[in-house]
């Protein structure tokens, strides 16, 4: 059983989700406040649960928007018997940050408090066809674009296929969803979060399977950016109520996932600085007068140097405590912005020696660059390596024995040759 979170809480972190992402949030809120969590996973398990920072409300799953609003009412009147207090919603997941933006009025009636954003913001910052657009208007790089559209069924796949050839187009090339929740409740053999196609019959046979399984929105095929993970960067922004841009945070990967259904989990990072990569992550931030945290996937071009944009989370990034390690917990951004309705300090860029590690270290430096090797030596001599899943205030024996078997799996989950997407 969870543990209650006590009625003298003055106000209570709701974090749907029940990742990496949920768990290190929960910690960060313990740190920083000493408070605990509700946490609304689908079901329990050991990465959020068996904790003593978090109490569980298991919603089942999580798509339907009316179901999901229900379990949060619930969740408020069970957290809130004895009296008002302000609970701070945070979505881990793309879908559910719009089924809360849907339901704003009914949310923050029940006593959840989280940014004020609307449907059109949402629509232009996760939805990469909008987002593309966005990008070209202010100049910034992304990859090269085709979009098929499933529903509108106007092109048939043979003509599309044909159509991205030489030279214009070159394999191998991305595939993935323009709808990202909607992505993950189709269902198909071979269906992955991101797919790497090296011939074009390949990407016919997506198309064709996505089509069969009424996934009704768009499919975005990009020209593959050359280059290792290590060319990865996660971009966290923090923008304010007054449309101040409180908080910049960069990270290299090191290496991510690469298994079936985890393909762009990064699972270790470095705190990194690169001012003309903040300035334009800050630019379409104010460009879409964003509320609250967002984070961006970028890639550098293997040859060029140049940075793409990949795509805009609206929300905190799934491995996030990068941003901690190097000095700017998030959770007093939120308490601040929704509770206190205080300022924030003096606008924070984070920067390293700093790193966050969901991997085992010799695994971390087998697959960075010499570069990053030489920071990691610096990160650990400066005893800042964090390890989100390990925090010393929650131990439990069952949970360190589940986080030593997921240990035990990295190898074969990041597993993949450089370079490509491919195990």
């Amino acid at each position: 059983m969870s543990n209650q979170i006590p009625a003298s809480q003055p106000f209570v972190p709701v974090i749907t989700g029940g990742d990496l992402g949920a768990y290190s949030l929960a910690r960060e809120f313990h740190e920083a406040f000493g408070v605990k969590s509700a946490v609304v996973p689908t079901a329990e398990n050991l990465v959020v649960g068996g904790s003593k920072i978090t109490q569980l409300f298991p919603a089942g799953p999580m798509f339907d928007s009316a179901r999901v609003v229900r379990h949060l009412d619930d969740v408020a009147n069970m957290l809130q018997q004895e009296g008002p207090r302000p609970l701070i919603l945070s979505a881990g997941y793309d879908h559910l940050v719009r089924i809360m933006i849907e339901h704003d009025a009914e949310l923050r009636e029940m006593g959840y408090v989280f940014p004020n954003l609307t449907v059109e913001q949402l629509d232009q910052a996760s939805l990469k066809e909008n987002f593309y657009a966005l990008c070209e208007k202010h100049g910034i790089h992304y990859p090269r674009t085709a979009i098929y559209e499933c529903a509108q069924g106007e092109k048939p796949v043979a003509e599309f296929v044909t159509e991205l050839a030489a030279p214009d187009w070159q394999y191998p090339l991305i595939l993935k969803a323009g709808d990202g929740g909607e992505w993950a409740n189709t269902r198909f053999d071979g269906r992955r979060k991101v797919h790497y196609l090296e011939t074009p019959d390949e990407l016919a046979d997506i198309l064709y399977k996505a089509n069969d399984a009424g996934y009704q929105g768009t499919l975005i095929i990009q020209q593959f950016i050359p280059g290792p993970d290590s060319n990865l960067r996660i971009l966290t922004h923090f923008r304010d109520r007054h449309g101040n841009n409180a908080l910049s945070g960069l990270a290299e990967v090191i290496v991510e996932d690469h298994a079936s259904g985890l393909e762009g989990n990064s699972r270790a990072l470095l705190a990194a600085t690169d001012p003309t990569l903040e300035a334009q992550g800050a630019e379409l931030m104010e460009a879409l007068d964003w509320h609250g945290f967002g984070m961006f996937d970028v890639k550098i071009h293997q040859h060029t140097g140049e940075p793409y944009f990949l795509e805009m989370n609206p929300r905190l990034g799934r491995h996030h405590y990068y941003l901690t390690i190097a000095g700017a917990n998030p959770a007093p951004y939120l308490v601040r912005e929704f509770v206190e309705a205080a300022e924030h300090p003096a606008a924070t860029t984070t920067a390293g020696p700093a790193a966050s590690m969901t991997i085992p270290m010799k695994l971390a430096y087998q697959y960075a660059s010499d570069e990053q090797a030489a920071q990691l030596d610096a990160a650990n001599d400066a005893k800042l390596i964090g390890w989100p899943l390990r925090y010393a205030k929650d131990r439990n024996i069952k949970r360190d024995l589940y986080q030593r078997l997921r240990l035990t799996k990295a190898a074969r989950e990041i597993d993949h040759v450089p370079g490509t997407m491919n195990s």
